[in-house]
């Protein structure tokens, strides 16, 4: 059976964000880089002398291929407050907020890695300047700004059974690292000034931090998160009686 015409849904840049195609009554999608290609080669080609001018192409399918698209969303059907894999811990030790459970369109219910409960305090990041600055500092100043800020949350929230195998763990790996190279006064001076950096984090936000600090051991992180994950499940346990 023939073809039926290339059906194209443009974006109003220069380069379209992406292409259908439609053949043999399939949809497929087609890279910016390949539809603009071919766009070119066909603008050129009717610019060559001699090449009788085309007409003008029809564009009834590609205006209702666009209403259609823009007007569509998929919903979720599980209910908002769903307790998920990342909500385990809520509010303390949960993860970041789903942003597709906002909008209602996370797909992954209960096996989702982010919370989907309501959250009253809003995600501080770091800036560019900041992660650079964190991350270019030894693994004990780095850890030290860690401890001090857990300890605050420790205290300010009342975890500290919670956690006291979290916190015993991070006490051993700093006096490890004191003990291998003592820090200089300077290098503390450096820590305190700008422990400023990790305050406003909550304690889920400070754990997942720590996995992405590249000059902190991995099987320290490994340890961690392996204590932390079992207080999350503690949390979560004692919160359904």
């Amino acid at each position: 059976s023939p073809s039926l015409p290339v059906v194209q849904i443009q974006a109003l840049h220069t380069l379209p964000m992406s292409s259908l195609e439609c053949r043999n009554a399939f949809l497929g999608l087609v890279s910016p880089r390949l539809w603009y290609a071919a766009a070119t080669a066909a603008r050129r080609s009717k610019s060559l002398p001699g090449n009788p001018q085309e007409k003008e192409p029809d564009t009834r399918a590609d205006d209702l291929l666009r209403r259609i698209t823009s007007s569509f969303a998929w919903k979720s059907d599980w209910p908002e407050d769903i307790s998920t894999s990342g909500s385990l811990g809520h509010p303390f030790l949960c993860r970041a907020p789903c942003i597709r459970a906002v909008h209602g369109t996370c797909m992954k219910g209960p096996r989702c890695e982010f919370c989907h409960r309501e959250h009253l305090n809003p995600r501080r990041k770091l800036v560019r300047q900041e992660q650079e600055l964190l991350e270019s500092m030894r693994e004990l100043l780095a850890l030290l700004m860690f401890q001090w800020q857990l300890e605050r949350l420790l205290v300010t929230h009342r975890l500290r059974d919670d956690l006291r195998l979290v916190l015993a763990v991070l006490e051993r790996r700093v006096k490890f690292l004191r003990q291998v190279q003592p820090p200089t006064p300077g290098e503390l001076r450096q820590a305190r000034d700008n422990q400023w950096i990790l305050r406003g984090f909550s304690f889920g936000h400070l754990f997942t931090s720590l996995q992405h600090w590249p000059q902190v051991s991995a099987t320290f992180k490994s340890e961690v998160k392996l204590l932390v994950d079992s207080a999350r499940r503690s949390m979560e346990m004692q919160r359904l009686g």
